[in-house]
């Protein structure tokens, strides 16, 4: 087994992983999160605008988890009140790119519209997605929706390059959702 963790430990620095976390989530865990990723950032000398980016980015895909995995324990509740749910979320550095990444399980019937929302988004100009977030920002939120429903639209204006996702199906019920966001320098 020790081995295994080093063969992860190997691959993580391999592929410029400086975070990674597999887990329960809650309001606790990111916000720790989120400090020791300012202050690794700080270290290393990255541009606050960058930071900002990076940290929004990251708190994004945190509530993406907390809010939609279909991987919970409905009897363990965090200090919210509301079930832990599960995820994983890395933070990378590959030269002048920051890449934040997360995966999380999702109900396989949910995956059909995601995919359908994201693939608007990447075909969005910088422009097009600026005016669908203020759009959106005025509307009501989505059916079924926990929060504005501005997560993936924020992550598609600050993302450099065009967000990237799959959804690879895992059973008859659960699908396994995963979205990559990359962020240059500013």
């Amino acid at each position: 087994m020790d081995g295994d963790l080093f063969t992860l430990y190997r691959e993580l620095k391999r592929d410029g992983i400086i975070f990674c976390f597999s887990g329960a989530i809650s309001q606790g865990i990111v916000e720790g999160i989120g400090e020791t990723l300012k202050q690794k950032m700080a270290l290393e000398e990255t541009r606050v605008s960058t930071m900002q980016k990076v940290f929004g980015i990251f708190v994004e895909q945190m509530q993406n988890i907390s809010n939609y995995s279909a991987e919970k324990i409905e009897s363990q509740k965090n200090e919210s009140g509301t079930e832990l749910r599960f995820g994983i979320l890395t933070v990378g550095r590959d030269k002048e790119m920051f890449c934040i990444r997360c995966g999380n399980y999702i109900i396989k019937e949910d995956a059909g519209g995601l995919s359908e929302k994201l693939y608007k988004l990447r075909n969005m100009s910088k422009e097009e997605l600026n005016i669908y977030f203020r759009e959106r920002r005025k509307a009501a939120p989505e059916p079924g929706s926990k929060g504005a429903g501005l997560g993936f639209i924020e992550m598609a204006r600050k993302s450099t390059r065009p967000i990237e996702f799959s959804i690879v199906e895992v059973d008859d019920v659960r699908s396994f959702f995963s979205i990559k966001v990359m962020l240059g320098e500013d």
